[in-house]
């Protein structure tokens, strides 16, 4: 299985997550043949507190992407936190979660 490693940090702004979502969907489209997945390195992600809502939005845009790339997105080492939000929120089943 191709993967392919980003990291997300809490701290996006507008232009931020631009640049994020171009990254990622460069690494979606690179990666996308069968069975491969984008994995978003998720630690530095605990030291800024909660995930927001444009984030959490943008995770799932992404996530909707790669499986229709035949592709995951995976949350890796996500804080128990993030994880608690997103299933708060409703759509963690959209990530694949590892520590």
């Amino acid at each position: 299985m191709a993967s392919a490693l980003v990291v997300l940090t809490n701290d996006l702004d507008l232009d931020a997550r631009k640049a994020f979502i171009a990254e990622t969907c460069a690494s979606i489209q690179s990666e996308s043949h069968g069975g491969s997945r984008v994995e978003l390195d998720c630690v530095a992600v605990e030291s800024f507190g909660p995930v927001d809502e444009a984030v959490i939005g943008m995770l799932v845009t992404l996530a909707r992407a790669s499986q229709r790339n035949g592709a995951r997105v995976a949350l890796v080492r996500a804080a128990k936190p993030m994880r608690a939000q997103f299933e708060t929120a409703g759509v963690a089943h959209f990530f694949d979660w590892e520590r």
